[in-house]
């Protein structure tokens, strides 16, 4: 199976349920929910969420992992809080303040106001005054997107016959849709004569039929942005703290933004900026970051903040789809794709 979510709605307060959670649902949040012992006390929770936007503030996440209870440090060290606040300070900026919305015995929660968006923040401190429970979820608001669909003309990011693991408009289909940035997100993999993604064993990288695969421009667009330089994992093991993983964003002159996620380590080969044609090739497929095996996951997106943006419905100009030609076609779950030949 494959897991690949950026955006978390839940809060577990037990290690097994989040557990299950992360393998089926792992997020672009900066989050992570630890048992909870002790009743909540309101002014403790209220300290340290001023601590937490102080260190964030001065880019110091060594200090924030310090307030941590040591369980909590096993889930968050420092390599993953500094790559959780990178994150958050390039798409929200500054954490200017929060207010107080409610609590109980299990702990507090906050608004919290960034430059560029706001947060509902739970927190919990112990009787030690150390934290055992800190989540971040944005507040999404109720904007439309700024397009339902793409309106550039799309050729399908891979050559041969790929396999739609996840696609489609309905949670069964797709599970991205309950994720507003995702809900018309693809997640692609290549099977063999076997009908699996993978031969042999499966427990490399190098035993899928996608790995290493090389993936194209959709379209002719600007780099928008590149990541570069993330691992990929041993199959069935995740990178929470690097979602994404090696990945790029095209910008089309629509102003879509598609982005692509999990390419092999150390082979993109665009840069943040410049131009591509359509067909040009962007890197190899691979399974770095949230990813469970490796496949390449693709949507669009209506602005370039993974944290903000409304994701939109994917078309291409010309699919052949399980055999059959379709024009202007958005592939769902269990299709198996080509390019048409030409």
């Amino acid at each position: 199976m494959i897991v690949c979510n950026k955006c978390s709605h839940l809060v577990s307060y037990s290690r097994k349920s989040l557990r299950e959670f992360i393998m089926k649902k792992i997020v672009l949040c900066f989050l992570l929910f630890v048992a909870l012992n002790a009743f909540a006390q309101t002014e403790s929770n209220r300290l340290a969420l001023q601590q937490i936007q102080e260190h964030y503030n001065n880019n110091e996440p060594a200090r924030i992992v310090a307030m941590l209870t040591p369980s909590f440090q096993e889930k968050v060290n420092l390599a993953t809080m500094t790559q959780l606040i990178n994150s958050f300070r390039q798409n929200f900026g500054n954490f200017t303040s929060f207010e107080y919305i409610d609590g109980g015995e299990r702990g507090d929660v906050y608004l919290g106001i960034f430059e560029n968006g706001q947060q509902h923040i739970a927190i919990a401190v112990n009787e030690e005054h150390k934290v055992n429970g800190l989540l971040f979820k944005p507040v999404e608001n109720d904007e439309p997107p700024k397009f339902e669909r793409n309106s550039t003309a799309l050729q399908l990011p891979f050559k041969g016959e790929w396999f739609t693991y996840w696609g489609g408009d309905t949670k069964a289909q797709n599970y991205h849709v309950t994720t507003k940035v995702q809900r018309g997100a693809f997640d692609f993999l290549k099977l063999g004569a076997n009908n699996r993604s993978y031969t042999k064993s499966g427990t490399r990288n190098e035993d899928y039929y996608a790995f290493g695969e090389p993936i194209y421009a959709v379209c002719d667009a600007e780099v928008y942005d590149v990541i570069t330089g993330v691992e990929d994992n041993r199959p069935t093991q995740m990178n929470p703290a690097q979602p994404l993983g090696n990945s790029v964003t095209l910008k089309t002159a629509n102003g879509e933004y598609i982005v692509y996620a999990h390419f092999e380590n150390g082979t993109i080969a665009v840069e943040k900026g410049e131009t591509v044609k359509a067909g040009s090739y962007l890197g190899n497929c691979g399974n770095s970051g949230n990813s469970s095996e490796p496949h390449l996951h693709l949507h669009i997106q209506d602005g370039p903040n993974l944290m903000t943006a409304a994701g939109a419905k994917c078309y291409f100009e010309e699919v052949v789809v399980n055999g059959e030609l379709k024009k202007d076609y958005s592939p769902v779950k269990f299709d198996r794709i080509t390019r048409p030949e030409k």
